[in-house]
């Protein structure tokens, strides 16, 4: 399947609209389980999507009409509350003290109301940066999503820096370190069913 055939007539060339929507719906699957195992591949999928977006697409968003500015800044704030939300889920589910005598059901209800609010942004986001650019930079683009959501950390970091000189660096050593710790603690990651469930034509 590519990305192409994963949308309708007028949303067919928007390859990263596309891929990102296939990324969601592979987070929700996750997401709608009531499971620990569940929750946590579902944080790592999320926490890779919110880290590939910072890494690639919000980078491109710079200086562009109509994705710079209030639009840019409004899904960074929301994707860090997402994230912030995340890291509490987490730390409930892996038994934190601070978290657990929090209601079972209000961390999720609480994720899944930002992610909304989130998702409206990202998909204004997304629809600004791919109008300002020809096919194949929206490919490019797309390329790049994919390329650094296969590399992205799988667990949140709301406080980790997303611009400046560090924040390459701190994407590699969170992801190294993230991946180290799905390992120690036989914690499901990303996977690899995560990439093969996305547009086989974004993946390069």
């Amino acid at each position: 399947m590519t990305a192409n055939e994963l949308v309708p007539g007028s949303t067919a060339s928007r390859p990263l609209a596309a891929f990102i929507d296939a990324t969601q719906h592979a987070v929700q699957e996750v997401l709608d389980v009531a499971e620990p195992q569940a929750g946590y591949l579902a944080i790592a999928r999320l926490s890779g999507h919110l880290a590939a977006m910072w890494r690639a697409v919000y980078p491109s968003a710079d200086g562009q009409s109509g994705a710079d500015g209030p639009l840019r800044a409004v899904c960074l704030s929301r994707a860090r509350e997402v994230e912030r939300t995340l890291r509490l889920l987490e730390c409930q589910l892996s038994g934190a003290a601070f978290a657990v005598g929090r209601p079972v059901t209000s961390v999720p209800t609480l994720l899944a109301q930002q992610l909304a609010s989130y998702r409206s942004a990202e998909q204004a986001l997304v629809t600004a940066v791919e109008d300002q650019l020809a096919i194949d930079g929206r490919e490019k683009l797309a390329r790049e999503y994919g390329h650094a959501l296969r590399r992205a950390p799988t667990r949140p970091h709301p406080w980790c820096p997303r611009s400046g000189p560090l924040c390459h660096l701190a994407f590699w050593l969170r992801s190294r370190w993230d991946r180290l710790l799905d390992t120690v603690d036989a914690r499901p990651g990303a996977g690899r069913d995560f990439p093969v469930q996305l547009p086989h034509g974004c993946k390069g």
